[in-house]
């Protein structure tokens, strides 16, 4: 262990990195509903899910009062002239939601099909759909470069989506487009003064007279500081449902607020809570074992893609690698098309040719972020993705994979289990509303997987109480949230925790040991720790 060289990264942290210090913002605190998430997942996998599943239920009346306010109207009146102009509608985000964002264009495109209004802009380019490129979100520069080649301006709407307020690249975009005459929502969900009192960038964003902010002060997530949790389900179905009342084939106001219960209530129904815990035990089986679980779907693998992503940087699973590279671990779980090859099968999701960033050297240099290019150019072409084996091609490393298919149909999501348990199919939530883009449908598929998900991880020991222990910190806000993890668990001051955290990060590890574990286990989890961040 280098010492000093810990204590120089931690310092240098410290005292330059105050801007990424969230611990203020309440979307990054622990959701008091969850906090003995892992001893409720001891009880059973079901009572787990249920207990996750009201962090949902919880929603209910911040749904409601977000749609008769006068901001969402404001946005659906904006998006109503973009359409009848032949504008555009670009929704921009990282993470979570912006894979939401990617999911909400391939919508449009399924009943749109010669429409290109509505476009996604995704932090990192459409490879962040199979992995993440985190560390694009520190820097404005990217997301304004992603605004100038859509080349928007006077007339069209920018959507940004960020839980906390202040994701940097989404808050670029903005920016950019704002500065170009769109007219801009920022849907976040915390309320609006609290990032603006602290961050320079959400001061000068949140200032431009074009810029309508829709805060949903939503609390903490079901698991602290996932983003991917409720936020990004408030944001996707209010974009969502400015887009389709906008079109005018929306449920009306009332409606969408009906329905999103309507699909929350269906999953928490006891027939549902119990197929779903029941596939949640029969995954963390699977992984005890070392077995592979391929997820087999034609419509909605983008959601289930979506999903499988995200759990590489949130329980620091392998991440989707491309089929020739025979070094890297083999994802745990993966979504795969049953008849399509990988290009079609990316042509087929998407609706459209995949838009993965393409920049030259001189581009990342000349917009600042020439840091990026630390090991070369990072590989997030079109020819990268293709590289990423979602179609039916055969994988000789996951020939012994168990085979899951998933089916979003009518009467709830149906999981079908593998021929050699006995095929039998779980239907997890019932009924949901058809809207046109099939809002709740989505909703439904996404609530079921990040429960799902989240609950196998529970069951393996990646979370204590209710946060993600097991995390890949990739970029700034997420060394900050392992320091406040480590913090609380192991009850030392922010300032310790960060010492310790890069102390460990000088001793090397296995690919898969998140440095937030290493160091919990070292310094040891305190009884009495708190269950706040400071």
């Amino acid at each position: 262990m280098n010492l000093k060289s810990a204590h120089a990264r931690a310092l240098s942290f410290l005292k330059n990195e105050t801007q990424y210090r969230l611990g203020f913002l309440p979307s990054e605190a622990a959701n008091p509903l969850t906090l003995q998430l892992d001893r409720d997942y001891s009880i059973s996998a079901a009572n787990g899910a249920d207990t996750l599943l009201s962090c949902d239920s919880a929603l209910f009346p911040l749904v409601k009062s977000t749609l008769s306010g006068i901001l969402f109207g404001k946005m659906v009146a904006a998006v109503k002239r973009a359409l009848a102009a032949g504008r555009k509608i670009a929704i921009s985000s990282c993470g979570a939601p912006g894979r939401m964002a990617v999911i909400l264009e391939a919508s449009w495109l399924k009943i749109h099909p010669r429409s290109r209004q509505v476009v996604s802009i995704m932090t990192g380019g459409d490879y962040a759909l199979v992995r993440s490129v985190e560390k694009f979100e520190d820097y404005a520069e990217t997301g304004r470069r992603q605004v100038v080649e859509l080349n928007l301006g006077q007339g069209d709407v920018l959507i940004g989506m960020t839980a906390t307020g202040e994701t940097t690249a989404v808050l670029g975009s903005a920016m950019e487009a704002a500065e170009r005459g769109a007219e801009v929502f920022m849907l976040i969900c915390v309320p609006v003064e609290i990032p603006v009192s602290r961050l320079e960038r959400c001061r000068y964003l949140y200032g431009l007279p074009n810029v309508n902010v829709i805060a949903m002060p939503c609390g903490g997530m079901a698991l602290t500081g996932s983003t991917r949790m409720q936020s990004s389900t408030l944001e996707y179905m209010m974009a969502a449902a400015a887009l389709e009342i906008a079109s005018g084939e929306g449920l009306g106001l009332d409606g969408y607020s009906v329905a999103f219960e309507k699909t929350v209530n269906g999953l928490r129904q006891r027939e549902s809570l119990e197929a779903l815990g029941w596939a949640t035990s029969f995954e963390a089986d699977a992984y005890r074992r070392h077995q592979l679980i391929d997820y087999v779907a034609s419509d909605f693998l983008l959601d289930i893609l979506s999903d499988t992503t995200e759990r590489s940087p949130t329980f620091m699973v392998p991440p989707y690698h491309a089929l020739d590279d025979v070094q890297a671990a083999e994802p745990w779980a993966l979504a795969r098309h049953p008849s399509l090859s990988v290009q079609d099968a990316w042509h087929d999701v998407l609706c459209r040719e995949p838009r993965c960033i393409e920049w030259s050297k001189g581009t990342y240099e000349a917009i600042g972020a020439g840091t990026l290019l630390k090991n070369g150019l990072p590989p997030i072409s079109r020819k990268e993705l293709y590289k990423i084996p979602i179609g039916c091609e055969e994988q000789p490393r996951r020939r012994d994979a168990l085979s899951v298919a998933l089916e979003n149909g009518e009467e709830g999501v149906g999981y079908a289990l593998p021929a050699s348990f006995g095929g039998e199919r779980l239907l997890i939530g019932g009924k949901v509303p058809e809207t046109p883009l099939q809002l709740f449908h989505h909703l439904r598929l996404k609530l079921m997987l990040n429960t799902l998900s989240t609950g196998t991880m529970v069951l393996l020991g990646r979370v204590q109480g209710n946060w993600m222990t097991h995390l890949n910190i990739t970029n700034k806000k997420l060394i900050d949230r392992a320091c406040r993890i480590i913090s609380s668990l192991c009850s030392v001051s922010y300032e310790d925790a960060c010492e310790e955290l890069f102390k460990t990060i000088e001793v090397p590890a296995k690919a898969d040991e998140s440095p937030v574990q290493r160091t919990i286990d070292r310094l040891g989890r305190k009884k009495d720790a708190s269950n706040t961040f400071g």
